[in-house]
Formats: C-alpha cells, structure tokens, sequence
C-alpha cells in the first residue's frame, strides 16, 4: 500500500462549461500548501466553480453512530457545507436508521423509487455489482469516469488492481471508491501488558510457543484468571490460525483456493486453542463474552493480552488506566507465527477498496456527468484535504505543509470526543468516496506513542497478504444461490464444532469426521465456484 504522500493524483480538476461561471471561479477556503507532499497540488481553479445553473443530488447513505450523536443529517456537515459553496451542487441526504441499513437498503431497491447516489457496499449485493447493473439499480461509470473524473482515472491507471476491483467480470466500472491508503490497511491486532511483560522480565511473543509461555507466565506469576481475554467472533476472525498458514475461511495457496477449516493445519489450530482452553490461558468466557464483559476484564487488570483496534480500543484502554494501577502499560504485538523468522501472511486487513463507503450512481440520476465531476473532486489533493482535514484557521493549520488539527477537532469546546468532533466538521473517520486512512490523519487521531508503534507493527507485513487474501471476485447469480445455500449449512456446522473441539466436548481424534461431513455439505463444490469466479477476476483488465 503507498501512502497518499507518495501518491501522484492529477492536479487539474476539468469542469464542464455547465458547471463554469461568466464570472470565474469561487476563491478556495482551503489552502493548497497543506497539499500532500511529493503530489502536484491541484492546477487551475483551485475549486470546481460555482454554476450558475445549480443542480441538486439525492443521495442515500448511512450515518454512521460518531455522526448521529452530533447530527441529524450530514446536510449539517461543514464539509459538506463547504463542498456545496464550491460547487452549487446542493445534495439531499437520505439516512437509513441506524443499526438497519441493510434491510433499509433491500427496501429501497424493491420501491424502485431510487435516489440520484448510493453509498453502499454493492459487493455485499445478491448476485453482485454485474446484477445491480442489470438489475438497473446502478449504471455502468466507465465513460463517464473517463469524460468527467480525471483524478479517479489516473490514479486507476496507476492502480490497476485497483481497477479489477472496482470492476464487473464483465469490465464495467461501478462505483467511485473508498480507497485505503497511507497505513491503514491493518487497525487493529494482538495487545499485551507492557508492564507485566517488563516485571516478568519476558520479550514479546512471537511464535505460538513463546505465546504458550507468555500466557502461563501471567497465570502464574500474575494470578490472573483469563491471561488471554477474547470474544467469539475475534477469535473466528485470522488471528491465531494465521500462524498456520490458512484462514477460517476461503484463501489462496499458490494461486488455488482452500478453505482453511477442512485442511490438516486447522486440527494444529484447534489443537492449541483446546491447550490453552484447558490450562486456562483462554478465557474460558470466550464464546459467551461480549465486548462490554471483554473492556471490563482489559481494564480491571484481569486479562494480560487481547485484540484490539488502535484507535477505538488501545485509546480506550489507556485513556481509563485504573487510579490503583499506574503502572498499567500496552504493547502491540506482531501477527503470530509458527517459527522465528517466519513473516506472518494470513491475518485480519482492510482491502485496498473498502466496499463500504463507495459511491453509484442510478439511474435515475439525470446530472450523471456533473454527478461525476463532483465525486471526482473528492480524489484530488485540495478535496482529500477538504474532506480529511477541512477549512484551514478554522479545523485545521498548516505547519510546514503539514494539516494539523485545531482545537475544534482535538480538545473540542463542546466536550465532543474527536471522533465525533471529526464526525461533525468533516468526513474521514469512516469510508467515504475518496481516499480513506491518510497517514497524517492517524498520526493526529492516535495521540498515544503505543498507538503509533502499534500502526507500524500490525502493518508492517501488509503486502505479505496479497499472497494469501481470496480477492474480491463477483459470482453469478446462480453461484451466489449455490453458495449461499452450501455455506449457511457448512459455516454454521463449522462454527459449532469448533466450539466443542475447542472446550473439549468433542474429542480432536475425531476431526476427520468432521472433515467427511463438511465435505459431505458440499464443501468441494463451494470450492469449485469459487475458484470459477477467482479465474474470472484474473482475466479483468
């Protein structure tokens, strides 16, 4: 992943003579030295102008919870505030309630009334983007993205991996994406007790054995009743199995596509988890647990390692360090491995496109050109620097080119966190359309050195997953059918013996029963689409 310091986006905005005034272009709020360095700033008008015919977006998009606590509607937004001054394209949000975005989503689509916009993860859609298309749901963007959105279009060039991605098997482009960037791909990972670790007088764990020692260590030593404090789905998720080389679920080898729960390394797998359950280094509320049960343990001094995400979680903890227990420290951990030396390839990271917060047009949507070069702005420098960082003297300064956070953002007058103060005044702590992750956004929202080390840990082997990580493929609508039906009945038999081979109720020598009956639902066949649709993603250009 290169960081969007490195990133060369195109440095003219083209506006359209519908969108360009007899009076030249709005002055920019928005200072162009905060541009990043080593990209060109934009050239020209250093803004879209404002048209004198102004046209209006309807657009549908959920909001997420920072953003709903400090607004109804992003119509309240300063960035979008900000945008519309610039622009004249004045946008009717649509927010679905929250918590039912889905089910709101598949409501819209079924009253075919559909808004102008739609910001959705449309590779989550029933037969994919190619039936969203042809469900007329969504339009094809290619020649639009190539008349009206140079900076999405260069950096695509420049990205065409990218480009598979955001692309049908049959080539066509559909939606403007959120792009990951900067060190961002990996946000959350494996976080242990720093001091204990130093009265200990342990290194931190590496491979699964120097774990098993750590972990017996803060049992013994410590007295602490769950030394590894974990919920249910973490441990679904590849943390610990990434040390075996496969996945919980569907992986590349060489180029074939596995599914990690039928192969030999998962018996290993749960072979270790079962040890631990059983020496109690797991916690043995693990299955049960929620995240409330998990932050309680974590901040009472009851748990010695767990998962966390940098920001949502390590900022939590530290910020609630116990009045009786000041010495309470973190420290990230690298993803786990079998062998010292060895570069852990399979663990939990973002995918260069996000899905989620990338934009489609409709077809209902009558100023798709002009549609277009309003989302296109969003991929220049002064856009991302308008939507990540927002008005300069007013959220945020440049100091030696450099956007720094004001007040307003950081040590906000309302009392409001800086999560939701950036959720008020701009839009870059969830995806958006544009680029997501910029490195001096991070290095701003994560104000403890632990975070910091912690963004360089978790992604330090984050290319290695390109190796392992199944991509983004699109299946037939008769696939996803078949799919759909073999894994509801494999993932839940799965996920149920799992938890017996993990808490003992069901012995290990019998994992190649369980084996026989994955295969016996299909699993081969699930394989088979899989790997159908993986050479269709290949052969995208």
């Amino acid at each position: 992943m290169k960081s969007l310091t490195a990133v060369k986006v195109a440095s003219v905005f083209a506006i359209s003579a519908s969108l360009v005034t007899g009076c030249g272009s709005t002055p920019s709020s928005v200072d162009n030295s905060a541009a990043p360095a080593g990209s060109t700033a934009p050239g020209g008008s250093s803004a879209p102008a404002a048209s004198t015919a102004p046209i209006k977006l309807s657009y549908w998009v959920g909001l997420p919870t920072d953003s709903a606590r400090v607004m109804k509607n992003y119509s309240e937004n300063m960035f979008y505030k900000e945008l519309e001054k610039k622009t004249s394209v004045k946008v009717d949000f649509q927010h679905p309630a929250i918590g039912s975005e889905k089910e709101q989503f598949n409501l819209l689509i079924a009253s075919g009334n559909l808004p102008d916009v739609i910001e959705y993860n449309f590779t989550t859609y029933p037969g994919g983007p190619e039936k969203a298309i042809a469900d007329k749901v969504i339009i094809p963007l290619n020649d639009l993205i190539d008349k009206n959105a140079p900076n999405l279009k260069k950096y695509l060039a420049e990205h065409p991996d990218l480009k598979k991605d955001i692309s049908t098997d049959s080539g066509a482009i559909y939606s403007f994406p959120a792009i990951g960037v900067g060190h961002s791909d990996v946000s959350s990972g494996f976080v242990m007790r720093k001091d204990w670790l130093k009265e200990l007088n342990l290194q931190t764990p590496e491979t699964m054995d120097e774990w098993t020692t750590v972990l017996r260590a803060f049992k013994e030593k410590k007295g602490v009743k769950t030394p590894l404090t974990v919920t249910r789905d973490e441990l679904k998720a590849d943390r610990f199995i990434g040390a075996y080389g496969i996945s919980n679920s569907f992986y590349l080898d060489n180029g074939k596509v596995k599914y990690g729960p039928v192969e030999q390394s998962y018996k290993q797998y749960l072979t270790q988890m079962n040890a631990w359950y059983k020496e109690g280094l797991l916690d043995v509320d693990f299955a049960t647990q929620d995240a409330k049960a998990k932050d309680s343990k974590i901040t009472n001094a009851g748990s010695g390692a767990f998962i966390a995400f940098i920001g949502s979680g390590m900022g939590k903890y530290l910020n609630a360090i116990p009045a009786n227990d000041k010495t309470f420290d973190l420290v990230p951990l690298q993803h786990p491995v079998l062998q010292k030396g060895q570069e852990p390839n399979v663990f939990v990271a973002a995918f260069e496109y996000r899905g989620d917060g990338s934009a489609a047009i409709t077809p209902s949507n009558k100023n798709a050109a002009q549609t277009a070069k309003w989302l296109d702005y969003l991929y220049s420098d002064e856009g991302n620097i308008l939507k990540s960082f927002g008005v300069e003297g007013v959220t945020f300064k440049s100091e030696n080119k450099f956007p720094k956070y004001t007040d307003l953002i950081v040590n906000n007058p309302e009392k409001l966190s800086v999560g939701e103060a950036m959720s008020k005044y701009l839009r870059v702590s969830t995806p958006a359309p544009g680029f997501v992750g910029d490195d001096r956004y991070t290095e701003q929202y994560y104000k403890f050195d632990q975070q910091k080390q912690a963004v360089d840990i978790f992604n330090k082997y984050v290319k290695n997953i390109n190796k392992t990580r199944f991509p983004r493929v699109s299946h037939t609508n008769d696939e996803v059918q078949e799919l759909s039906a073999i894994m509801a009945e494999v993932e839940t038999y799965r996920d149920e013996m799992v938890l017996k081979f993990i808490m003992g109720s069901e012995p290990l020598t019998n994992y190649d029963k369980y084996v026989q009956q994955l295969k016996n639902m299909k699993i081969d066949k699930a394989l088979i689409l899989k790997q159908t649709a993986l050479t269709r993603y290949n052969s995208r250009k």
